[in-house]
């Protein structure tokens, strides 16, 4: 049947993405169900690998240690400026102990430090690293279960049948596509939107753009979080460096916490993290950089300083003074669900950072891994439902829309590389969309993004490398273009969103942007 397909696979569940919110959700299936349900996991790089929750700190911000619900609730919703949906805030709330704590049966252990649960991990740098080792051993010894590792998502068809064909590439050039019943998409964050961004370099937006083009809205997408202290020597990745002790120093040798009356680096880099960002973008772009960036001189002694920092210093051979710039850490919007983190597609499911709503215009830190394991849960909780009593038929393999999509894919000419695409399409976004916008600078995105996907058809394939770097490029534009779009319709600053036309936080803007595609066309909602 399909002769241009290298392999083909039938299953109940399909889930892609192979960070904490994927594989959570295996281990949560099995919670429910009496028996092992086919399942199969897509994934980028080796499981597991090459996903934020591996380069998490392995913090979970949770109702404990007399942090009462009625605690977190206000402050997640003062956190996010009254955008949140507070029924998913509830939701994360009520869930959240148990949810976490489960993962105990694992063997994850938990300590509770400044307020939070942190994985018990022996990596001071990568904490995370212990729940997606653990979590990926359960899965590769779990029955039922195919893993393709290295294979990247091009595109979802719904089918009529009510199934669904996930058509993907492997790095071995090989188009694979898998018939399901349900998909869950765990793809993570949309920070990588952004040339400057601390998340690994393998998300592309795919979630997102795949669920635009399935015709599903993202919500809050102008809300992204910027981390102030982000490394920017070059040839180093644009990691955040939490320094809590030191001078933050501009080209005329000026303080700029002091100048902009935050206190104490450590206070500021808690307290008034969106200002700080703010205020270094404001010194380089009123001259006051050098060479594009402040410099912090730490001041930490050893025994004062944390671990991650003191160990990141270490494997990436800093030495003081140490050039920073903000660097583009979560983002907050993303597909809208509904209080029970359904889609509006039947059988369709999304997990962890791609869930929108939950946030609201800032994160709370500790909420990401948080907010992964709770909606990996319920939405394990609804595929189990959503299988035992409303798919209505059988799943077999079939081509429905399978061609199409590796059609849109096939080798053409072109005057630009899918890279150097996107590679400008993250540029722009940095310059003209990051921490400081205006409606000036918005518009002239805008307009770029729309002429870059209008000019789709001067974009080349010419190898099975280049499908794979076009569709992250493809996704990033669409997200890029959603993110833009949002930050323009939204004239206030308002949590991460900051605008230097409007300053000012609006009451009159308690309400969320709602982007859709369709055609080729965005269209807004704002309610």
């Amino acid at each position: 049947m399909f002769k241009i397909l290298s392999r083909s696979y039938v299953t109940d569940i399909a889930i892609v993405g192979s960070g904490l919110a994927g594989l959570s959700t295996v281990y949560f299936l099995d919670m429910f169900t009496a028996e092992k349900v086919r399942t199969a996991i897509i994934s980028k790089s080796s499981l597991g690998y090459g996903t934020s929750t591996y380069y998490s700190a392995g913090a979970f911000r949770c109702p404990v240690n007399g942090y009462s619900v009625d605690d977190y609730v206000r402050d997640v919703i003062e956190g996010g400026r009254y955008v949140n949906r507070r029924s998913l805030v509830e939701l994360i709330a009520l869930r959240s102990i148990n949810t976490i704590k489960s993962l105990e049966q694992l063997g994850i252990r938990f300590r509770i430090s400044r307020g939070v649960l942190r994985v018990v991990s022996d990596d001071p740098l990568f904490q995370g690293r212990e729940l997606v080792l653990t979590l990926k051993n359960y899965v590769v010894r779990r029955p039922n279960t195919v893993v393709l590792e290295n294979t990247y998502m091009l595109d979802i068809i719904k089918c009529s049948n009510g199934t669904f064909n996930i058509v993907c590439i492997t790095t071995n050039s090989d188009y694979v596509v898998i018939t399901s019943k349900v998909v869950v998409l765990a793809t993570g964050g949309a920070a990588n939107i952004y040339v400057r961004s601390d998340n690994p370099q393998q998300l592309s937006c795919d979630g997102h753009g795949v669920c635009l083009r399935l015709g599903l809205p993202l919500i809050d997408m102008e809300f992204i979080q910027f981390f102030p202290l982000g490394i920017a020597e070059p040839g180093k990745p644009a990691f955040m460096i939490p320094f809590t002790k030191g001078k933050l120093i501009n080209k005329l040798g000026e303080d700029v916490v002091i100048k902009y009356g935050l206190g104490s680096l450590g206070k500021a880099i808690i307290v008034n993290r969106d200002s700080l960002s703010r205020y270094i973008m404001l010194e380089v772009m009123n001259g006051n950089g050098i060479n594009n960036a402040l410099v912090v001189y730490p001041e930490e002694s050893d025994e004062e300083l944390s671990s991650f920092a003191k160990e990141l210093v270490r494997r990436l051979n800093l030495r003081p003074p140490i050039k920073v710039l903000p660097t583009a850490h979560f983002s907050m919007g993303g597909v809208e669900v509904s209080d029970n983190l359904e889609t509006s597609i039947n059988g369709l499911y999304v997990v962890g950072e791609l869930v929108g709503g939950i946030h609201g215009a800032n994160r709370l830190g500790g909420n990401a891994l948080t907010s992964c394991v709770v909606t990996a849960e319920v939405v394990a909780r609804n595929v189990v439902d959503y299988l035992e009593s409303k798919f209505r038929g059988s799943v077999s393999l079939n081509d429905e829309g399978v061609n199409q999509v590796i059609k849109e894919y096939s080798f053409r000419d072109g005057r630009y590389t899918p890279s150097e695409v996107r590679y400008r399409i993250r540029n722009l976004m940095w310059s003209k969309a990051g921490v400081i916008r205006s409606d000036n600078s918005l518009r002239e995105c805008m307009e770029e993004l729309l002429r870059i996907h209008e000019d789709l058809d001067k974009v080349r394939i010419s190898s099975y490398e280049e499908v794979i770097k076009y569709s992250e490029m493809l996704n990033t534009l669409l997200t890029s273009i959603t993110t833009t779009y949002s930050a323009l319709l939204r004239t206030e600053s308002r949590g991460a969103h900051f605008r230097l036309d409007h300053p000012e936080e609006n009451n009159s803007w308690v309400k969320n942007i709602r982007i859709t595609y369709s055609n080729g066309k965005f269209r807004y909602e704002i309610r």
